[in-house]
């Protein structure tokens, strides 16, 4: 079951701010969980490449489109706020936007399946327009015979939500299978017509390959691309900076390094032409990592979310970063990041709680007076070229090259 891309019809507006689509997203619930649930094996429903036969994805260039209409988003885990402020500038943006999500929506956050339904309901609005990729927490959930929920993840934050025993364990019990049954179906990876991959973790390592390079044709190498210990790899492995990294096949997320990258991308390249890559998985502090040592086929990692993950909740929202990052399709090349700035003000009607209490206004606290600003110089162009070290100006579009 695949949903395609056709011309976009005029779509309903993302509510302005986080508070009010928390508001709208909560009070229509009851209808887009069953809804959803009971359209899971429907060609129409509101993710691309859904239910596909093969989970790797080749795109065609009809269905890509016009590179600067997809935008890229990473790990959420719970960050309604980010989400939402994601969505609504691709949409504002590009009104006839594609988003590509790379996956994580659930653990960490404090609103898991707010950000699963405000995903799902966008892909609603925009029919044909949405992609996810399968994250390894979305994926990473089971419920026994008993009715108790597990990870093969830790920490897995979501399992507070799902396994207590009261008035709303039905309800807990039917999210909880609709994740599950949802994550199965999702893509673990999307090749763009120009080279671009798209993965949560990343590929096959090179412990794998030589069962690729054996295949004597196209449909036997795509078979073994769509093998369980490939899909693994997808999902699960981490980027490094190193030249080359030993698959530790003792852990779920082995590491590769960018010649192990490079040894992929020459695997096959006439059946699968991987030239640069974009992931997920990883959690830079700045919200992005452009890998500096990825010089032959360069690759991005986008984070999504805001909060400071190190911290518990709700103090990880006390050092809430100053941007967003929003990755957008450049034709041949990584996507550009747009830094987008957090508006502390809707962030703290979300979370009114986590707002400090103003000081009081005595005479030794008066703000000092305000000199006379200079003349308002010209908007800052477009940063252009790999800036590994810096950090985009607010508002700029930061464009990487291959």
């Amino acid at each position: 079951m695949v949903a395609t891309l056709s011309t976009p019809p005029l779509a309903a507006p993302t509510p302005r701010s986080a508070d009010e689509a928390l508001t709208h997203l909560r009070a229509e619930l009851p209808r887009l969980l069953p809804e959803l649930s009971a359209r899971l094996d429907d060609p129409d429903f509101p993710l691309l490449h859904f239910g596909a036969a093969q989970p790797v994805v080749r795109l065609t260039a009809e269905e890509m489109g016009p590179a600067d209409r997809w935008f890229f988003i990473g790990d959420i885990h719970g960050d309604f706020f980010a989400l939402h402020t994601l969505l609504r500038h691709a949409e504002d943006t590009c009104p006839e936007c594609r988003v590509l999500f790379l996956g994580d929506i659930v653990d960490r956050g404090d609103l898991p399946f707010e950000c699963l339904f405000l995903l799902l309901d966008w892909g609603l609005r925009h029919p044909g327009r949405l992609a996810w990729i399968a994250g390894n927490h979305d994926l990473a959930f089971a419920l026994n015979d008993a009715g108790w929920f597990s990870s093969t993840v830790q920490p897995a934050e979501l399992l507070a939500v799902l396994n207590p025993r009261d008035l709303f364990s039905g309800y807990r019990r039917a999210l909880g299978r609709f994740l599950i049954d949802l994550a199965r179906r999702l893509p673990r990876a999307i090749l763009f017509p120009d080279g671009l991959l798209a993965t949560h973790g990343g590929f096959p390592l090179r412990d794998l390959h030589p069962a690729g390079a054996a295949a004597p044709d196209e449909t036997s190498f795509l078979a073994w691309l769509n093998s369980d210990a490939c899909l693994k790899d997808f999902t699960w492995t981490r980027i490094h900076a190193a030249r080359r990294k030993i698959p530790d096949r003792y852990v779920s997320g082995a590491q590769y390094g960018y010649t192990d990258f490079e040894a992929f991308c020459a695997l096959q390249p006439d059946w699968f032409p991987v030239r640069r890559l974009i992931t997920g998985h990883e959690h830079p502090a700045r919200g992005y990592t452009l890998h500096g040592t990825y010089q032959v086929n360069p690759a991005l990692t986008l984070l999504g979310f805001g909060f400071d993950d190190l911290k518990p909740m709700p103090e990880a929202y006390r050092h809430y970063r100053d941007h967003l990052y929003l990755g957008r399709g450049v034709a041949d090349a990584l996507p550009a990041l747009i830094p987008l700035p957090v508006d502390r003000g809707e962030l703290a009607m979300l979370y009114p709680t986590l707002a400090p209490p103003p000081a009081p206004e005595t005479e030794a606290t008066l703000p000092a007076p305000v000199p006379t600003p200079p003349l308002a110089a010209e908007s800052p162009p477009a940063v252009t070229g790999p800036v590994p070290d810096g950090e985009p100006a607010p508002g700029t579009t930061t464009v990487f090259t291959a």
